[in-house]
This record gives structure tokens, sequence and C-alpha cells, in this order.
């Protein structure tokens, strides 16, 4: 898990304070973890969706990584 929260934290996808403290070694809940993905992927989905220049198929690999990630966090949260 810790492998995976580093590599999640260099990336674009964690707001700064969030991505600092995975990489100081101080993991936060992962609640606030999956909240700021799935704020990101919202964001990236209702931007795509409504782009009248982005294709069918752009829209629709939105909706559906918008969906994986609502269903991977429900799947992490059942867990915790």
């Amino acid at each position: 898990m810790n492998d995976i929260l580093d590599q999640l934290a260099r990336t674009n996808l964690l707001p700064a304070d969030l991505a600092a403290a995975i990489l100081g070694g101080d993991n936060p809940p992962l609640e606030e973890i999956l909240m700021a993905i799935l704020i990101a992927v919202q964001d990236a989905h209702a931007v795509t969706v409504n782009d009248p220049g982005s294709s069918p198929n752009e829209r629709r690999i939105a909706r559906m990584v918008l969906g994986t990630a609502f269903l991977a966090a429900l799947a992490a949260a059942g867990e915790a």
C-alpha cells in the first residue's frame, strides 16, 4: 500500500498538501485520498463531456473512468 500511495503522490491527482504528507511518510486517512481522487476524476469528466470538441469515444472513456473510480472508492471504503 505504501508503494501505491507513494506513486499516487507523485501524480497530479492529489492536492499538494496530501501529496506532501504521503511523501513525508504521514499517510492521511484513506477517505481523504479517495475524495481527492473522486473530485479530480469528476472534474476531468465534466471538462470532457462539456467540451464540444471531444469525440464520442473520449466521452465514453471519461464516463468509464468516472465509474471505475467510484467503484474503486466503494471497494476501498468497504475494506477499511
